[in-house]
């Protein structure tokens, strides 16, 4: 009987030591910009000031629930803080050009700091009351609307031209870690101590100002030239918008979301509520979620090498994201509903830091301050918004309300997308 003939002995399979290479060179980009010592410590700075953010949203909009139980109240709250937000936003964006972005972020981070300090000590005495917390939304609307455009022209004061695209993605993802973690945290506090909840904006805002401290007086930032009246000055910013279709586009992007969808998440204590039957814990998981899809997208980005065609990447996920948010409001299932918000969260996040990308590499550094100020104002126009949602909210029910706006947003992206080429068009 014949006996089966040996296999021959299996040769090794070659690897190609440039496809390692090539997983580390993707892993090193994906974080290139933290090696960059001043905009690492800005990064840490965003993650802290971020946790204060959020935890503004939870303490101060369960607080007025807590209070009044109103939608208006609650649109009305942040309705105070985005006017004065967008009052001041474009002074400060002047600021921003005029004087060192590093004091403008310390001073304006302890402001905020000892403003939510006061608002602990009057929950905790129990001397809280409907006003305190419409003033508390003003001193904080100062507080943001100084700091934020310092922040945002920071990013490439700290960055490089080849690391900007890494560091927008990075800062964002420094935003949206705060969001995953202060949320649920926050909520958690919330329901065992609202005067505990002040008390973690506080320390976190301070925490931000002393990281800032800890950065170098030296940056990228431009001295600014010969001084016009403060007026004429913020005048130039919004004509240097105006004059260019693929800056306005991408200012229009920003703001139509800002003011038609953003708003719900000031009142998700009604869908906790009304839909979920729920409390402060789900409240901030709801906000944790679009944070961890956010996160998604953005470490997306961060490891992609430049991409092409980032404006209809941009257009893309917009419209993505508000197929999924208009879903949620759709949803009656908690489970269902946490899945959208991953799943949005996912494409926003990616589409967003694109728009930001994109704004930042157009702009004249001479104008980043107020550039990057009226991009700001922009995204403040979410609590302006907030105030008509609530009245369509107490008309029709949460789900209408808010639905019926994401729906109209959406439509005006789709047009948008059509017929708006300069941005179609961005490389």
């Amino acid at each position: 009987m014949a006996q089966p003939a040996e296999r021959p002995p299996a040769e090794p399979v070659a690897t190609d030591p440039t496809d390692a290479a090539d997983r580390g060179s993707r892993l090193h980009r994906a974080f290139e910009s933290l090696a960059l010592r001043d905009f690492r410590l800005l990064w840490t700075s965003t993650i802290l000031s971020g946790f204060g953010q959020w935890g503004q949203q939870i303490g101060l909009n369960w607080l007025v629930f807590v209070l009044t139980g109103s939608a208006v109240q609650l649109g009305a709250v942040s309705f105070t803080a985005g006017l004065i937000t967008l009052l001041l936003t474009p002074f400060a964006g002047l600021l921003a050009d005029r004087y060192p972005r590093r004091g403008i972020m310390v001073w304006s981070s302890a402001f905020g700091a000892a403003t939510a300090g006061l608002v602990a000590l009057l929950v905790v005495t129990d001397l809280i009351e409907v006003w305190h917390a419409y003033a508390f939304a003003l001193l904080s609307g100062i507080s943001m609307a100084v700091n934020q455009p310092a922040r945002q022209a920071a990013v490439f004061d700290t960055s490089t031209d080849e690391t900007l695209q890494n560091a927008v993605a990075m800062n964002s993802i420094a935003q949206n870690l705060s969001r995953i973690v202060g949320p649920p945290l926050a909520g958690v506090i919330a329901v065992w101590s609202l005067s505990a909840a002040f008390a973690l904006i506080m320390l976190m805002r301070g925490l931000a100002a002393i990281t800032v401290l800890a950065m170098s007086r030296t940056s990228r930032q431009e001295e600014p030239a010969a001084r016009q009246s403060p007026l004429t000055q913020i005048g130039d910013g919004f004509r240097y918008l105006g004059t260019d279709a693929r800056l306005g586009g991408l200012w229009l992007i920003n703001a139509l979301p800002a003011l038609t969808v953003y708003p719900y998440i000031a009142l998700l204590p009604i869908f906790v509520s009304d839909v979920f039957e729920a409390d402060a814990d789900v409240f901030g998981l709801l906000l944790a979620m679009m944070g961890v899809g956010s996160t998604i997208g953005l470490l997306v980005l961060a490891v992609l090498p430049d991409m092409a065609h980032r404006g209809r990447w941009m257009l893309l996920g917009f419209i993505v994201y508000l197929g999924f948010v208009f879903g949620f409001t759709r949803s009656d299932s908690l489970v269902l509903s946490l899945t959208l918000l991953i799943a949005g969260g996912t494409v926003h996040g990616l589409a967003l830091a694109l728009n930001t990308t994109l704004f930042q590499t157009a702009l004249r550094n001479e104008m980043r301050g107020r550039a990057m100020a009226a991009w700001q104002m922009g995204f403040s126009l979410m609590p302006l918004g907030a105030l008509p949602m609530g009245f369509a909210v107490d008309r029709w029910g949460v789900q209408n309300g808010v639905g019926g706006s994401v729906l109209l947003c959406l439509v005006a992206f789709v047009l948008i997308a059509i017929f708006w080429r300069p941005l179609r068009t961005m490389p």
